[in-house]
């Protein structure tokens, strides 16, 4: 009997031992799996932290350009002062290849209260980042609509000629882009601008009725050069401009340029930017009468000389500013002009969201 009890309990105590054993394997094993999901889940939040959530900004803008026209420039805007304000956005998300942007302009001309302009403009641009031998590049294209609409007033009216009353513009812009980082101090950009105008121009004659014509004009606006950063505060920047203007039954315009910028940066950040358009040749201008017939033709240098500023309140919050003098001249029939000695103005206030 004795043998039988001894037994018993040593068959208990060997199957304690063993549960006793088991039990702390599987503790073992839930411990480690635990630390492996840990694991795991620290690595997701690692990743989640080197990538963030994109986010949307909108870099807006209002401002407020001005004109002076001292000059018989254009039929009721004589010796006057156009005052532009403008507001707009540019808006875009982190990491992302895609820019929208949208503006609205209304023009006031002191002279002729009853002068009504209005724009409207929105694009879209897409970024192509590339490498070449291992630089920097990009190509990028520009896509837009603007709709100008211009009501000149009350003005008198020819018994003889159709008598321009009202204009409007749909443009349609292709805006291709190409920039290069050969270095830190080397950069080179070639930008091309194509503006395709829908004009339809009212005109009104004594006795007649209304006429209207519509055509299709364009602008071309292409540049391209480079910029060399001496080091982190100057900057130089040199560009050849070419303009070519088609506007129908009004004017051809073909002009070429030095465009020249020079970037300083103060250690507050206030940036001030010197620049000139500096004419190469003087450039071509056919006015065109109604039935697109040539009446006159003139030659002109519309050099211009001016800088621009950026003050920085925050960093979410500038100011911008724009200043230049154009001290046309005009040669027709061989002979030189009076100097048009126009200027332009712009304040424009700029915050980040």
């Amino acid at each position: 009997m004795k043998k039988y009890v001894a037994l018993v309990l040593v068959s208990l105590v060997s199957f304690n031992i063993s549960t006793a054993y088991a039990d702390e394997s599987s503790d073992e094993s839930i411990s480690a799996s635990y630390e492996a999901e840990i694991k795991k889940l620290n690595q997701k939040i690692s990743e989640l932290q080197k990538k963030p959530d994109s986010k949307w900004h909108v870099d807006t803008y209002i401002g407020s350009e001005q004109e002076r026209d001292h000059y018989n420039n254009w039929d009721l805007q004589l010796g006057s002062i156009n005052t532009s304000p403008y507001a707009g956005a540019f808006i875009y998300q982190d990491n992302s290849s895609w820019l929208y942007d949208l503006q609205f302009l209304k023009t006031y001309v002191d002279r002729n209260h009853a002068y009504d302009r209005t724009r409207f403009q929105f694009g879209v641009t897409r970024s192509f980042p590339f490498k070449i031998a291992d630089k920097d590049a990009s190509f990028k294209l520009r896509l837009g609509y603007r709709n100008d609409n211009w009501n000149y007033g009350p003005k008198k009216i020819s018994a003889t000629a159709l008598t321009r009353t009202a204009e409007e513009r749909h443009e349609y812009w292709v805006k291709p882009s190409f920039s290069y980082k050969y270095s830190n101090n080397l950069s080179f950009l070639a930008s091309f601008s194509f503006r395709f105008l829908d004009r339809r121009l009212d005109y009104a004659q004594q006795n007649t009725s209304n006429v209207s014509k519509s055509d299709w004009g364009h602008i071309n606006e292409h540049f391209a050069g480079g910029t060399y950063r001496f080091n982190s505060k100057n900057a130089l920047t040199l560009y050849y401009l070419n303009i070519n203007e088609k506007f129908v039954n009004t004017l051809y315009n073909k002009e070429h340029f030095l465009w020249a910028m020079y970037n300083y940066k103060f250690d507050n950040g206030f940036m001030l930017i010197p620049y000139t358009r500096y004419s190469l040749k003087h450039g071509k201008q056919s006015f065109r009468n109604t039935d697109n017939v040539e009446f006159r033709f003139k030659e002109k240098d519309r050099s211009r000389y001016g800088f621009q500023s950026i003050y920085p309140f925050t960093k979410q919050t500038s100011l911008f500013t724009d200043f230049y003098y154009r001290p046309e001249q005009t040669w027709e029939d061989g002979k030189k002009k009076i100097k048009n000695h126009f200027i332009f103005m712009a304040l424009e206030l700029r915050h980040n969201f």
